[in-house]
C-alpha cells in the first residue's frame, strides 16, 4: 500500500536551525532509480500509505444478511464470499438461486447489474465468486419474495383478528383457535367465509359461504369446511348487542333518575319503569330535551342570527355611506355599535332541544301515536302543576298571576296594566307550557292546542286557551327604532328566537 508518486525529506538548515521540506517522487528513486538524492545528517524521510491521499475501496451488502452494510476491502482477491462473511454471513430466509451485484462504471457513468448464483458462490465458484471493485453493491434477496406468504383472515367478534399464515389442512376451526377465540357478542349462528379464485394471474371470482359458527366450533365438517389460502372469515356480532343508551327522567314520577334503555323502547316504558306519574304532575308543561333536536336548532338558530346580521349591518354600511353631515355620522355610528353589541348578545344564545311532546295518561299513552322512541340522551322533566300565568314585555306591570280558567288573555294583560304606548297589540303570541308558540292574531285559521288541529276561525271564533304555566308576549314596536325597519318580520324572527333558546329578547 505504499504510495510511490509522493514522499517527503524533513532537513534541518545550519547554523539558522530553520526546517526545510523537501518533496520527491518515491518511485523514481526506488523504482526507476533514475535518480537519487544526497541525504544530510539529522535527515527524516517520511514515506506515506496510498490510503493516506485517497480513499480505500468499500462494498456494500444489504437484504438477508447478519449485518448488512458498507466494509473496507482490499484491492486484490477480495470476493463476494468474504464480503458475505464479513456482514456475518447468511440469514435463513436468505434466497440462494439468485443475487445481485450492482457495480458502477466509472468510465460511462452507468450502472451495471450482474447476476449470480449466491449458493454456488459460497461453495467458491469462481464464475458466481466474482472479484470485487469499489463502490460494488451485493443484495440478497429474501425467499418469501419468491415463494409467497399465504394467509387467511379472521375478523369481527375474535380477540385477535386479523391475517395468519395458510397452513394445508387447516380449518374454520383452527382459524377461530389462532385469532384467540371468539367474543361473547359473536353470532353463532351464522358466520360467513370469502374466497378468491385467481386464473391465469387474474381474479376469477369470489365467493360467499354461509356456515353455521356453532357446528364448526363442534367439529361438524359440513361447517368446519377446509380452508383455502386468502380466505376470509367474519365473525358477525348478536344484533343489538352493546347497544344500550342512557335516558334521564325527574320531577314528578315516584322514581326519578337515569336509566338505561334497549334500542326501540317507548316513552311509555320509561315512565312504567320510573313508577308512574305522581298525583302532582303537569302532564302539559313536561319539558322533553334531545340532542338531535337541539343540534339542528342550533343550526337554525344561527342561520337566523346571521340573516339578521347581513340584514342589520348592511343597512348600516349604506347609510354611513351616504351620510352628509358630522352629527349624521355619529348617529349612525353609534346606531351601528349598537347593532352589533345585539348581534354578539344573540350569538351567545344557546338552543334548548326542546321537543313538543303529547304526554298522556300511562294507559292512554301506549300503543298511541304520542308514545315516541326513546333515544341515547334523552331528558324528560314532569313539572308539578303550576296556578299562575306569566305575563311579559310590553305592559306596565309584568309578573305572574293566578291562574283562572274564566280568564282571557286579554284580562291577564289588564293585570299586568295593560299595553303601553309601545306595545305592538298585533303580534301578541303565547308561549304555551308545553314550548310551543302561538300567536292571537292568526288569520283564517288558529291551531286547537286541546283538539291537536287547525280550525277555521270564522267557524270556531277566535277564543284563545290559557293554561297554567303559559306565558302571555306582548312585544314592542320595534319597528319604532329607525334601525330596525329595514328587517322584514323582525318580531317574528325575535319569536322563533324565544321559543328555541327559552330567553325573551328585550329591545330598548
Amino acid at each position: 500500500d505504499t504510495y510511490f508518486d509522493y514522499a517527503l525529506i524533513k532537513r534541518f538548515v545550519f547554523p539558522t536551525g530553520e526546517t526545510k521540506l523537501i518533496p520527491f517522487n518515491l518511485g523514481e528513486v526506488v523504482l526507476e532509480k533514475k535518480k537519487d538524492i544526497e541525504l544530510k545528517p539529522l535527515d527524516k524521510i517520511y514515506i506515506f500509505s496510498r490510503w493516506f491521499f485517497e480513499p480505500k475501496p468499500t462494498a456494500s451488502i444489504e437484504g438477508e444478511v447478519r449485518n448488512p452494510g458498507t466494509y473496507k476491502i482490499s484491492e486484490k482477491g477480495f470476493r463476494v464470499k468474504d464480503l458475505i462473511l464479513l456482514a456475518g454471513g447468511l440469514k435463513k430466509d436468505a434466497y440462494l438461486e439468485k443475487a445481485e451485484l450492482y457495480r458502477l462504471d466509472i468510465k460511462n457513468k452507468k450502472q451495471i447489474l450482474i447476476t449470480f448464483n449466491l449458493k454456488k458462490a459460497l461453495e467458491g465458484d469462481p464464475k458466481h465468486n466474482i472479484l470485487l471493485k469499489d463502490l460494488d453493491r451485493i443484495v440478497v434477496h429474501s425467499i418469501w419474495e419468491y415463494i409467497p406468504k399465504q394467509t387467511v383472515s379472521i375478523y369481527g367478534e375474535v380477540n385477535k383478528p386479523g391475517k395468519y399464515p395458510f397452513v394445508p389442512g387447516m380449518r374454520v376451526k383452527d382459524l377461530i383457535f389462532a385469532g384467540g377465540n371468539i367474543k361473547d357478542s359473536a353470532y353463532l349462528e351464522e358466520a360467513e367465509i370469502t374466497s378468491y379464485e385467481i386464473k391465469d394471474g387474474k381474479l376469477y371470482k369470489v365467493t360467499h359461504k354461509v356456515i353455521n359458527l356453532k357446528k364448526a366450533l363442534e367439529g361438524d365438517p359440513k361447517h368446519n369446511i377446509l380452508l383455502k389460502p386468502y380466505d376470509k372469515l367474519v365473525v358477525k356480532k348478536i344484533p343489538d348487542w352493546g347497544e344500550i343508551g342512557y335516558v334521564e327522567i325527574t320531577g314528578e314520577v315516584r322514581f326519578p333518575g337515569k336509566y338505561p334503555i334497549r334500542k326501540g323502547e317507548k316513552l311509555s316504558s320509561l315512565i312504567e319503569r320510573a313508577g308512574g306519574f305522581t298525583d302532582r304532575a303537569y302532564l302539559k308543561g313536561a319539558v322533553f330535551i334531545r340532542k338531535s333536536v337541539k343540534e339542528m336548532q342550533q343550526k337554525n338558530l344561527n342561520e337566523m342570527i346571521l340573516r339578521l346580521k347581513k340584514e342589520l349591518l348592511g343597512a348600516s354600511t349604506t347609510l354611513s355611506a351616504t351620510s352628509t353631515s358630522e352629527g349624521e355620522t355619529k348617529v349612525i355610528s353609534l346606531e351601528f355599535q349598537m347593532k352589533k353589541e345585539l348581534i354578539e348578545s344573540l350569538k351567545n344564545l344557546k338552543a334548548l332541544g326542546r321537543m313538543r311532546i303529547k304526554l298522556l295518561p300511562l294507559r292512554l299513552l301506549k300503543h298511541s301515536k304520542y308514545d315516541i322512541e326513546l333515544e341515547d340522551g334523552d331528558t324528560l322533566y314532569i313539572p308539578p302543576k303550576p296556578n299562575y300565568v306569566n305575563v311579559i314585555g310590553a305592559v306596565f306591570s309584568g309578573g305572574s298571576f293566578i291562574y283562572d280558567k274564566n280568564k282571557s288573555y286579554k284580562d291577564y294583560i289588564a293585570l299586568a296594566g295593560g299595553p303601553t304606548k309601545y306595545a305592538d297589540t298585533d303580534n301578541i303570541y303565547i308561549i304555551k307550557a308545553d314550548g310551543t308558540a302561538v300567536k292571537v292574531n292568526q288569520g283564517l285559521f288558529s291551531w286547537n292546542y286541546q283538539r291537536s288541529r287547525w280550525e277555521f276561525v270564522p267557524l270556531v271564533g277566535k277564543k284563545i286557551t290559557i293554561d297554567p304555566g303559559d306565558t302571555i308576549v306582548v312585544p314592542e314596536k320595534l319597528t319604532r327604532f329607525a334601525w330596525f325597519r329595514p328587517v322584514r318580520n323582525i318580531t317574528e324572527i325575535l319569536m322563533h328566537i324565544v321559543v328555541t333558546t327559552g330567553w325573551l329578547v328585550y329591545i330598548f
